[in-house]
């Protein structure tokens, strides 16, 4: 059997960089042992989300450096690991295969956690694609992260480093919050952390078991598992109007 390559992703201290190691299907023992790796790319800011677009390019989302905007006095802020400071840093770069690196898209929201907690960033927390189209989730946007004027929420990336919000996930957490938060990990416009893109649809995930997942014609549906700390489980069924003003209605499953 052929091996195949693998990227793994370095951020903070290990400069960003994407190294590819070998590994061969089905072998344990290979998948853990030590193997040579080379820098492949480098200058990444807190490399997040990465996927292959249908160009062969490697998408990579870069979650910046965060900022030093402070929304305290403005809206709810982030307990613990608060406030948060932002600014416009994130942002998505290609990679080809020779390793060069270029901009798609750039000056995204992101922010970052106190000093006292680690300064953690975020900003562009991954990416998708459905067809030819390039989405994104921002993670570090919202005013409870310092960025007032753009919520979290999924964009669609367009041509000449264009975007345009199609879904505002702060917004919808504000309107359907959990039952029982925990109050020492609350997070007013949460922190969504992957994204994948499957028969059309974009499937988002969040530490608190919201899953929404967005049609590509711009509805938007979004199911949540029963948990103590959540609502009943529910369907919700969202209709884009404009540009990223949700309206939704609510089923029981």
């Amino acid at each position: 059997m052929a091996s195949l390559p693998v990227l793994a992703a370095c951020g903070g201290d290990h400069g960003g960089a994407l190294a590819p190691t070998t590994t061969v299907p089905g072998d344990l023992a290979a998948m853990h042992s030590r193997q040579p790796m080379d820098t492949v790319a480098a200058g990444l800011n807190s490399p997040r989300g990465l996927k292959f677009g249908p160009d062969g390019d490697l998408y990579v989302a870069e979650g910046g450096t965060g900022g030093s905007n402070s929304t305290v006095g403005q809206c709810l802020q982030v307990p613990e690991v608060g406030p948060y400071t932002g600014g416009y840093t994130s942002r998505i770069s290609k990679i080809d295969r020779h390793g060069n690196r270029t901009t798609v898209v750039d000056n995204l929201p992101s922010s970052s956690t106190t000093p006292q907690s680690g300064s953690l960033t975020s900003g562009v927390a991954d990416v998708a694609f459905i067809d030819n189209t390039l989405y994104a989730i921002l993670a570090g946007a919202g005013c409870s992260h310092g960025v007032p004027d753009v919520p979290n929420g999924v964009i669609r990336v367009g041509h000449g480093g264009t975007w345009r919000m199609i879904a505002d996930l702060s917004a919808f957490v504000a309107a359907n919050p959990a039952a029982h938060p925990d109050p020492d990990d609350f997070e007013p416009d949460s922190t969504w952390y992957s994204m994948v893109a499957k028969d059309g649809y974009l499937f988002a995930t969040e530490p608190n078991s919201r899953r929404p997942h967005l049609r590509h014609a711009g509805a938007v549906s979004r199911r949540s598992r029963h948990r103590e700390h959540l609502p009943p489980a529910a369907e919700w069924r969202l209709r884009r109007v404009g540009l990223g003003i949700l309206d939704g209605a609510r089923a029981r499953l």
